[in-house]
């Protein structure tokens, strides 16, 4: 009897001792199992030092995309003009296109008078669409596919200045609403937009047409007033791209420097053909 209960002891020790090792087991597996799970990759293969060095190799190769800009509908350019001599600048003035119809009359800013008797500045005298008056900014409502144009003026007290003319932008204009429902625009500036392609000053005294930018680079444009307190320049956004001749600037540059009363000179410039002198729908010769 004392036998057969050693025996069933014994046995029943056996089955613990299994049993613990089939426990033993059954832990090692599954941490083995939830280890290759979080090292694999949702393509199936393991993770390991070597992929982590190709996935950086492959991010430093990756090609970003070309954004490719498009000519906007909401934009602006500050016109600046300086007189070196005396070290005056003037570049508070403003013209561009708004998707607003009341862009005009929304956007227009009053010119104040000079404070003493020296100064330079540029303003937009009795623009359309609003009172009589000086105005240093000038929008437009804007319209798809049709040229446009702003007419500004050079004012100084020095009829003998050399004045530099220039621009700065192009600022792109997005509009959004602020939490007062009021429309406000945010701005980056963009020297490659398509659009600075199609964009021109004109000299009306002399007719000399100054594309906005040359081989990437803004253009300068130096003239002397000439006895004059005042000079009227025009800005002029048109539908095809600017097309400059050599022709084009021998012609404006002897215009430009034509004496007024010299009429027989005047007539023999007048001679060339209006082909040879500017025309936007042919290249250069």
């Amino acid at each position: 009897m004392l036998m057969k209960k050693k025996t069933i002891i014994l046995f029943a020790l056996v089955l613990m001792l299994v049993g613990c090792d089939s426990d033993n087991q059954n832990l090692d597996n599954t941490i083995g199992v939830n280890t290759e799970t979080s090292n694999t990759l949702p393509d199936g293969e393991s993770q390991t030092e070597e992929i982590d060095e190709n996935s950086t190799s492959t991010e430093e190769t990756t090609v970003k995309p070309i954004i490719v800009e498009t000519k906007p509908s909401n934009w602006y350019i500050r016109l600046v003009a300086e007189d070196p001599v005396r070290a005056l600048k003037s570049s508070s003035s403003q013209l561009g296109e708004l998707e607003e119809n009341d862009a005009t009359q929304e956007h227009a800013l009053k010119a104040l008078n000079p404070f003493d008797g020296t100064y330079l500045d540029i303003v937009f005298v009795n623009p359309d669409g609003v009172a009589a008056g000086d105005y240093k900014s000038n929008f437009h409502v804007y319209k798809e596919d049709t040229q446009d144009s702003w007419q500004f003026t050079v004012k100084t007290n020095d009829t003998t200045a050399e004045i530099q003319l220039t621009w700065q932008g192009l600022y792109v204009l997005t509009p959004y609403t602020d939490d007062q429902s009021r429309k406000r625009y945010k701005e980056y500036r963009s020297v490659t937009n398509p659009l600075i392609k199609h964009m021109k000053l004109v000299d009306i005294v002399s007719g000399k047409e100054i594309a906005a930018m040359v081989d990437g680079k803004v253009e300068v444009y130096t003239f002397n007033m000439d006895g004059q307190n005042e000079r009227i320049f025009e800005w002029v956004v048109q539908n095809e791209e600017l097309v400059l001749s050599t022709k084009t600037s021998l012609y404006s540059t002897l215009k430009a420097k034509l004496i007024p009363n010299n009429t027989a000179a005047l007539n023999k410039l007048s001679d060339i053909k209006k082909s040879d002198i500017f025309d936007l729908t042919k290249p250069p010769k």
